[in-house]
């Protein structure tokens, strides 16, 4: 009995015609819906009358997804009310009026590339920024297209975020997520080329090895660089004093490894070499085999019995030998 007396309650419900008790609310199906947002609410499918806080509050429950752009979705008296139902609302609540069934169509916008692309350059702009060296070019490395969303009931707007929070030495990565009335609709990955530029000494022309480095052969030059940026030298002072370690061609970027201090003992040249020995000290004299700056390592040819000897330069025309203590 009980179940035939809830059909005749729902069949009530949904009918147009006069029941005994006027039931609460009167719900006016809408023959037509365009839905702006992701979600559709009750509201957006039927007017809810009479205007007071109950009914606003149904008006506000959710009733499912927005169709896909492009198709369109019935809904019927039936189907409203069984999302009613399992909202925890009595179906003897409702009386239903209007249309038997509302057609639902999405409203879509288009996201143009533009304004993709300017989200995106904003947020690597401010991650680039916060680098210590940030002469940086980029280009959109990925063809991007139009996006198709809803417009939103209240808002739609677009976040952006550098991958991983940092740029990479020749791309980046940055994730445009598009929201609609504060909820994630879609994410769009944009790729970006970077370029970076620093100030870099360049040779000003062909140097022999050995040469003294200064404002004379060498010129600060804004030059592309793919290493990583301590490797190059970016003023004159960092080589005030030094000289090129190696044949170095014009145009040549200076990095660390093409310079050096200068030879204190030159290849050839007679050097005196101390060994000590607690209180014991002993002189003799040998031949550079090779070029040393101060503090480096030198082979020597003792004079007298032509025996190798290791050594250190400690100042011009002397080396000595060092020994455990």
């Amino acid at each position: 009995m009980h179940l035939l007396a809830t059909i005749s309650f729902l069949f009530a419900a949904l009918t147009s015609g006069e029941d005994p008790k006027k039931a609460p609310f009167e719900l006016t199906l809408k023959q037509s819906v365009l839905a702006r947002g992701m979600h559709v609410a009750i509201g957006d499918i039927a007017d809810i009358s009479p205007a007071n806080t109950e009914s606003l509050a149904i008006a506000k429950l959710r009733f499912g997804h927005t169709p896909v752009a492009g198709f369109a979705r019935a809904i019927t008296r039936s189907e409203l009310l069984q999302s009613l139902v399992a909202a925890g609302h009595v179906a003897g609540e409702f009386q239903f009026k209007g249309a038997n069934e509302a057609l639902l169509q999405a409203i879509v916008i288009e996201v143009s590339p533009t304004e993709l692309n300017e989200t995106a350059t904003i947020a690597l702009q401010a991650v680039i920024g916060l680098e210590a060296d940030c002469d940086v070019e980029f280009e959109v490395g990925t063809k991007m297209r139009a996006v198709q969303a809803p417009p939103g009931n209240r808002s739609q707007e677009l976040r952006a975020r550098v991958r991983g929070n940092s740029a990479g030495i020749n791309s980046a990565v940055v994730d445009v997520e598009i929201l609609v009335d504060g909820e994630s609709f879609k994410t769009v990955p944009i790729t970006f080329k970077l370029s970076r530029f620093r100030q870099v000494l360049k040779t000003a022309g062909t140097l022999r090895q050995g040469s003294p480095l200064g404002p004379e052969n060498l010129v600060l030059a804004r030059e592309k660089v793919a290493q990583a940026t301590g490797m190059f030298l970016g003023s004159i002072e960092q080589v005030q004093g030094m000289v090129a370690r190696r044949n170095l061609a014009s145009g040549h970027l200076l990095m660390l490894g093409d310079v050096a201090p200068p030879a204190l003992i030159h290849n050839g040249e007679i050097v005196t070499v101390i060994l000590t020995q607690g209180r014991v000290k002993l002189t003799m004299r040998a031949i550079a085999n090779h070029d040393a700056a101060l503090g480096e390592p030198l082979t020597l040819t003792n004079i007298t019995s032509r025996a190798q000897i290791q050594g250190i330069a400690s100042a011009a025309g002397t080396a000595v030998v060092p020994t455990d203590r």
